[in-house]
């Protein structure tokens, strides 16, 4: 018996028509370097951004601006740099606040100091701070961040051989500072699974102690890299350890577990980016591009503009953009490296596309073409081309 599935053809009808210049999200990547973190696991690790001069927070600002209406959240993150790097970053996430936008940041938490956290905690708008941790304690810290001491200080920031315990010391202070003023600002502490630091009891043990500096902390196992390396020490039998991290935190009014992070490979069965639709990064120079993950040099074909060419507006219905939407990912774009929620969103839908009808071997090779102009209307519910397998 054939059932034709309305509800998945609406939604990924819906998907297809959004109009470009009306992102979901905005993401931010303006960092200029990492200080003297090298971790093997980071997604971008030896690719640096594409090259010219860092785009101001005035700039990004008038940018925000013409998406404002639109209400995108807003990251602020960077895929092979340290986003609190730039010189005018707390002026950056000020603007992104005066704009009444929703904003989460993303870093290793070096930098954030008190111009950072007066720029997040005033405000009732959502946002929150995700300080990528990855250790419980300094030589498992230095370890997997690969960082390099070095001779001199780099700044005020020294010289790498107390990282760890000036991070704990930012998250502590800015968690305090929150609470004394019931901000509605989310502290939350991202800790990525490896050989070296995922021993169930150690984890149980370590914690409370972060717990009590956050509103939230969160596991799971590190994705491959954007060149395809994995790194060697990823936990033995990774899914047994997040079911049973799992078990032991159940009913943990602040831990959270990714059960679903145990596969590091990315997936292949989807041929089309569907998730550009609904979003746009601009890295450190004003370039955009269609997701963070792509936002280096390596991979330049896939920028379709500038900031300094045009409007953001302007730049989000462009032929060039609205062009990669039907491109498929291996032949055209040649970037098969989502990260986790851009994969997620691309299978979904590209199971849409083949599959309307359930309960028969007919399938839709073609999803009905939608039309990309900022005009778009809804698509004909019985268009598309059927054909039996």
């Amino acid at each position: 018996m054939d059932a034709f599935d309305y509800a998945d053809h609406f939604l990924y009808s819906l998907a297809l028509t959004r109009e470009p210049d009306r992102p979901l999200q905005v993401e931010l990547h303006p960092g200029l370097h990492c200080d003297r973190y090298r971790c093997p696991h980071c997604f971008g690790l030896g690719q640096p951004p594409v090259a010219g001069p860092p785009v101001s927070a005035a700039e990004l600002s008038r940018a925000l601006g013409e998406v404002a209406r639109h209400d995108p959240l807003v990251v602020v993150s960077g895929v092979t740099t340290e986003p609190l790097t730039h010189p005018q970053a707390p002026a950056i996430l000020r603007a992104v606040r005066e704009r009444g936008l929703r904003l989460g940041l993303y870093t290793k938490g070096l930098r954030f100091d008190r111009d950072c956290a007066e720029a997040l905690l005033p405000g009732r708008r959502e946002c929150y701070v995700t300080f990528s941790l990855d250790a419980f304690n300094r030589e498992d810290y230095r370890s997997l961040h690969d960082i390099r001491i070095g001779r001199g200080d780099r700044g005020p920031y020294g010289n790498g051989a107390d990282y760890f315990e000036r991070v704990l010391a930012n998250i502590r202070a800015v968690y305090e500072e929150k609470q004394r003023r019931r901000s509605t600002l989310e502290i939350r502490i991202a800790v990525l699974l490896f050989r070296e630091n995922s021993d169930p009891d150690e984890v149980v043990r370590s914690v409370e102690a972060l717990a009590e500096m956050a509103d939230l902390v969160r596991f799971a196992v590190p994705q491959d890299r954007n060149d395809g390396f994995r790194v060697a020490n990823l936990p033995p039998r990774p899914n047994t350890l997040l079911q049973t991290l799992h078990a032991r935190f159940a009913g943990h009014s602040k831990v959270r577990v990714l059960t679903q992070t145990f596969a590091p490979a990315r997936d292949q069965s989807f041929s089309r980016c569907y998730t550009q639709r609904f979003q746009v990064t601009i890295d450190k120079s004003g370039n955009l591009f269609p997701c963070p993950q792509v936002a280096v040099g390596q991979y330049a074909h896939l920028s379709f503009g500038n900031l300094r060419d045009g409007s953001l507006t302007q730049l989000l219905r462009s032929a060039r953009r609205r062009a990669m939407f039907d491109q498929d990912v291996d032949g055209d774009l040649r970037c098969r490296i989502c990260d986790r929620k851009d994969e997620a969103i691309n299978v979904a839908l590209g199971r849409l596309e083949r599959a309307p009808f359930s309960g028969s071997r007919v399938a839709m090779r073609r999803a009905p073409r939608m039309p990309a102009a900022a005009d778009m209307r809804p698509a004909n519910p019985g268009a598309g081309r059927l054909t039996a397998e």
